[in-house]
């Protein structure tokens, strides 16, 4: 599966240590724009931007460029910006499916027909997969509650989807 990645879900799961799992198991593209934004935590010395710059040098991570036309047709109609703009504008035309923690990009992907997935998305295949253990799901669960920006009821869903 092809999947279209932004930078915050690239952090998220950098962060809650399932980036590689995740990459190692699919083919995942982001924007030169979105690679950058990781990126600029390096000099900060974070630990997922580090991983992030890794992962595009092993070409686990791969970049493509959208298309300029559809990226200001999309512009224009949603009033996305950056890194979400790019992502929605990569996976119009292929229909990959977006993976992206952003409300407002995952609303436009909703109207174009795009499918998506969140980072807590990740974290339930991942497990139902048997990729990680049910002790590690939950606890990625945990430190996504922490670092994103999920109602309760949504982390209480996933948590009682994985027990």
């Amino acid at each position: 599966m092809t999947i279209i990645a932004d930078a915050t879900a690239l952090i998220l799961l950098a962060k809650v240590t399932i980036l590689e799992k995740f990459v190692d198991r699919n083919a995942v593209i982001t924007s030169k724009m979105v690679y950058e934004e990781v990126i600029a935590g390096k000099e900060k010395g974070r630990k997922d931007s580090i991983l992030v710059e890794r992962l595009f040098q092993e070409k686990k991570l791969k970049l493509k460029k959208p298309v300029k036309s559809i990226k200001k047709k999309i512009e224009k109609l949603f009033n996305l910006k950056a890194g979400e703009l790019e992502v929605i504008s990569l996976a119009y035309k292929t229909k990959h499916t977006i993976l992206s923690d952003d409300k407002k990009c995952l609303n436009v992907a909703k109207g174009l027909g795009i499918d998506f997935i969140t980072s807590l998305d990740i974290i339930a295949a991942l497990y139902r997969k048997s990729v990680i253990a049910k002790e590690k799901a939950l606890e990625c669960i945990d430190e996504l509650e922490e670092y994103g920006w999920y109602s309760r009821d949504l982390i209480k869903n996933y948590k009682e989807a994985i027990k």
